[in-house]
């Protein structure tokens, strides 16, 4: 037994003033002369002794009334669990208030966030005024990153809303972790407020054994929800005036099929399709759609689904745009380059002699052709490797007069590229052509078992070593490859076996070489992406180098600046700290030109509503919200253990019973 107040003990020293009282009695008697007493004597000798054993039971009951009356006031009690409850009153509780989107659906309380935020300031009623607390969200705040009191405590738990942001269990746990790290000779409390999602609260980690950790489950009336979880396009890029399939993922995470539900897609504000979707209970269906831009300006879509109550995936932003006036660079050009860039009006084929090169329009080109080129300077070398290094696309044709052919292999060797060995003249043809590269991918629906490949009657057999990353985009039929694309830096190099003349072959005049030459500009490009999850910052690259030193983001919920980086061929920005979903537009500093669009979604993880099992571990507990008051009740046990104050009281009102009782019977 413990005292919470053992220096009130000292009042046990009072117990001193009945002794006194009894052992000097203050009452005088009175003589009284009788003429013979000797029939009074044993009656008087009776008398006395039953008199001083009640003046004894009277002391002891006077005694123990003060003493008992003296540890009242102590407050004698019982530790919990042994511990010194002094000790158990220095507590450091963190509070996890779960705000995710998930918190936005309804039970029969209200919102799910709206309960959370009601069973944290209760929990925080169970503690002291002096206990040290901590409110932790999805959002990771700055103002959460400390101790507070108990009423600053329930001010921010009412300025909690519903946030975009996510974390797990894992990330939230050693983040109140790392806040009891400040909090040394505290017994520490984690309370964990959520609807215990599955995909936020799986795959537990194990939790630190000094920290107490109280999972309080907030339970939804249901669990449906219908949510579009993704957008994406067939092709690599987008062209102008050229349909486009656009593909839609949706997702039924409830226990009812869904029927007939319309998925709607607008662009610019404008409705281009709907589509009806149906989708059986906890699957998910694709649905496809079509549009086309007739432009190549910045186009911002939208896709959308009816879905109650739990509405944040809902809809889907999208950002358009097609891709148009691509230029190719042609060194020593030739009627065949010249005749197939001619067909399509998007490119625009800008024409050097290996002479009169003019590398400042290196970076502005889809592509460079090396065509033919007998001499190659060194300042031609180095500007061809910085132009590759940074993600450019070269086909480099070899020339028909191989006096430098040594030349050549010395910088195909730079670029880690095969190397040509001597001419050979063989009648052969072209096998094989890899599918599965970017410049044939999607070019043929289907190919015949017996297809009429290019025919060649010269060739210089491509040499390929264990030190060269890449493959046969095309093979002829000895296994040696008639063209070969290998990686260096960013960009890719395509190595042609022939030069485009007719004397070594008929490729130019075969209708593959019209789409090999169209699609070799888009290799290494592709469509800026659709969207960008809220929450992970990204590089956002221009399609042009820009003079701007900063770039606005903005939309009609926010509007951020961004510092412009030109420290690269492209300009370019990094984008992070976005809050809303949404579609926004890039202004130039003077926010009078559009530089760009892009488009932001909330993250999906939280679209399935599905409620997590967990098992909980030695210092774990799982409470349902009905339980609380149990739980309070062993606060109380734990800050004061057992308390026997009022025991002692009665024993003290006892006593003074006794006592009158034995002071009122005449002896």
């Amino acid at each position: 037994m413990l005292f919470a107040y053992p220096s009130f003990l000292f009042a046990l020293s009072a117990l001193i003033i009945p002794i006194i009282i009894h052992l000097f009695q203050l009452r005088r008697y009175k003589k009284v002369v009788f003429s013979d007493i000797r029939f009074l004597k044993q009656i008087t000798e009776q008398n006395q002794k039953q008199r001083n054993i009640k003046d004894w039971i009277i002391l002891a009951a006077r005694c123990l009334a003060i003493a008992c009356l003296v540890l009242a006031f102590a407050k004698p009690f019982i530790p919990f669990n042994k511990i010194n409850p002094i000790a158990n009153k220095d507590k450091a509780i963190s509070i996890f208030v779960d705000n995710s989107f998930s918190m936005s659906q309804q039970n029969n309380e209200g919102q799910l966030l709206e309960v959370a935020k009601n069973k944290a300031k209760e929990i925080a009623s169970f503690y002291h005024d002096n206990d040290n607390f901590q409110l932790l969200s999805n959002d990771f705040e700055g103002k959460h990153q400390q101790q507070v009191n108990k009423k600053d405590f329930m001010q921010l738990v009412d300025e909690l809303t519903i946030s975009n942001q996510s974390k797990n269990i894992n990330q939230i746990i050693a983040k109140q972790k790392q806040q009891f790290e400040n909090s040394a000779g505290s017994n520490k409390i984690a309370y964990i407020v959520s609807d215990l999602q599955q995909n936020q609260f799986e795959h537990l980690n194990e939790i630190d054994s000094s920290i107490q950790t109280n999972f309080v489950q907030i339970k939804p009336n249901q669990n449906n929800n219908i949510s579009i979880d993704s957008a994406w396009v067939e092709q690599p890029l987008i062209l102008p005036n050229t349909p486009t399939n656009l593909f839609v993922k949706i997702s039924n995470y409830g226990k009812l099929d869904i029927t007939d539900v319309p998925l709607t897609f607008k662009i610019d504000g404008v409705q281009k399709g709907i589509a009806n979707v149906s989708c059986k209970a906890n699957t998910n269906h694709t649905i496809q759609l079509q549009f086309s831009l007739n432009d190549v300006q910045y186009h911002q879509a939208e896709l959308s689904v009816l879905d109650n109550p739990v509405i944040f995936d809902d809809k889907l932003f999208l950002s358009l745009k097609a891709f148009g006036n691509k230029n190719v660079l042609a060194i020593n050009s030739n009627s065949s380059i010249q005749n197939v860039f001619a067909i399509d009006k998007n490119y625009t084929l800008i024409n050097n002699t290996e002479k009169a090169i003019d590398y400042s329009q290196f970076n502005q080109a889809s592509l460079i052709i090396v065509n033919e080129v007998s001499n190659m300077p060194t300042g031609f070398q180095n500007e061809l490797q910085k132009y590759l290094n940074d993600g450019g696309i070269v086909l480099f044709i070899p020339s028909s007069n191989a006096v430098n052919l040594a030349q050549t292999n010395t910088f195909l060797q730079q670029l880690n590229a095969p190397q040509y060995g001597p001419k050979t003249t063989q009648n052969i043809k072209v096998t094989r052509i890899n599918m599965f590269d970017d410049v044939f991918k999607n070019v043929f629906s289907k190919i015949p078992e017996q297809a009429n490949w290019p025919a060649l009657t010269n060739f210089y057999p491509l040499q390929i070593t264990s030190n060269i990353k890449g493959y046969a985009v095309a093979t002829l039929n000895n296994d040696m490859p008639f063209i070969f694309k290998s990686k260096y830096g960013k960009g890719y190099m395509y190595t042609m076996s022939t030069p485009l003349q007719s004397e070594w072959s008929n490729f130019t005049s075969h209708a593959l070489f019209v789409p090999f030459m169209l699609r070799l500009p888009l290799v290494n490009k592709q469509s800026a992406n659709l969207y960008y999850n809220i929450g992970k910052p990204f590089t956002y690259v221009f399609d042009k180098n820009t003079n701007n030193k900063v770039v606005y983001v903005k939309n009609n919920k926010e509007e951020i600046a961004f510092d412009i980086n030109n420290n690269t061929s492209h300009s370019s920005i990094t984008i992070d700290n976005i809050k809303h979903a949404g579609n926004y537009t890039l202004m130039d500093q003077n926010k009078k030109e559009q530089l760009g669009s892009v488009s932001f979604n909330t993250n999906r993880n939280e679209s399935d509503l599905s409620i997590a099992s967990i098992d909980t571990k030695n210092n774990m507990a799982l409470l349902q919200t009905n339980e609380l008051l149990k739980h309070q009740k062993q606060i109380d046990l734990a800050y004061n253990g057992t308390q026997l104050w009022r025991w002692f009281l009665l024993a003290a009102f006892l006593f003074i019973v006794i006592e009158l009782l034995l002071l009122k019977w005449k002896v």
